[in-house]
């Protein structure tokens, strides 16, 4: 059985995948489910740690699938040859480290047959949106999912065209813009809330983003009121800076549900 959050993770796979490479694999058991779901025919599991992987041989061995998923020892995507795999699983790290793993990775990644990455980055995620795209790979799919109280987010980025990304430009309403270039030769416009909540999401309306994206406002809405209820008694510069990044956090959150559904929220 999966946790909620690998099903998702699973379920982004191309099914029918020759290859899967599932890095961090920790016990196998995405490795396992992918080979036995036949969504891939072949899985290699890696992992920098020995512990896991001694686990995860023993997993493999009770599912009958030693022929199937081969273990490596490795860091990142070290152990991979060029155009070895289809597709490359990388779930439960960091954003920045997930960042660094495909960053050194690259000649993996650009490759004749570039590979299919799905990404369950746990923070930092706007740092790996803006990874992709700047080194030729385009988010096609995002789903965000609840599991025990906390908000996970999993993606799906193929290979296309490198996307130039240019500095930011200010908005008529004081909003900062990336310009973007699309496979077409057309000019995308990013904002904020693109990078950080992901275009796919908004445009799809996920349905527990926007409860993120409430829980969020409700929660900076609080801490605001707080603070000006405690604002004589508190140290005043410490104060106001905190101050004004909550009021910007409230924008950013504003912003990106006025992008959600295209309706201003009333200010309280």
């Amino acid at each position: 059985m999966l946790s909620k959050r690998m099903e998702a993770v699973a379920g982004m796979v191309p099914t029918g995948c020759p290859v899967v490479a599932d890095v961090g694999c920790d016990h196998a058991y995405v490795s396992i489910a992918l080979v036995e779901r036949r969504i891939a025919r072949k899985v290699i599991a890696m992992d920098v740690r020995k512990g896991p992987l001694a686990i995860a041989a023993d997993n493999i061995n009770e599912a009958g699938l030693t022929e199937r998923i081969e273990l490596r020892l490795g860091d990142g995507l070290a152990m991979l040859r060029r155009d070895e795999v289809d597709a490359i699983v990388i779930a439960g790290m960091g954003g920045l480290l997930t960042k660094r793993i495909l960053e050194q990775g690259m000649d993996i990644l650009s490759g004749k047959k570039p590979p299919v990455l799905i990404l369950q980055p746990q923070s930092d995620i706007r740092e790996v949106r803006i990874f992709l795209h700047s080194s030729a790979y385009h988010i096609v799919q995002e789903k965000m999912l609840v599991e025990e109280g906390k908000y996970y987010t999993v993606m799906r980025a193929e290979p296309g065209k490198k996307a130039q990304i240019t500095g930011t430009i200010s908005g008529e309403d004081g909003s900062c813009y990336w310009h973007v270039a699309a496979e077409d030769g057309s000019i995308l416009r990013y904002t904020y809330a693109d990078w950080e909540y992901g275009r796919y999401n908004l445009e799809h309306r996920d349905e527990i983003l926007h409860s993120y994206l409430l829980k969020e406002r409700s929660k900076l809405l609080e801490i605001r009121k707080n603070i000006r209820k405690n604002q004589k008694t508190s140290l005043p510069g410490k104060t106001m800076e905190r101050l004004d990044e909550v009021c910007r956090q409230l924008q950013e959150n504003e912003a990106a549900l006025r992008q959600y559904y295209g309706e201003r929220i009333q200010e309280e």
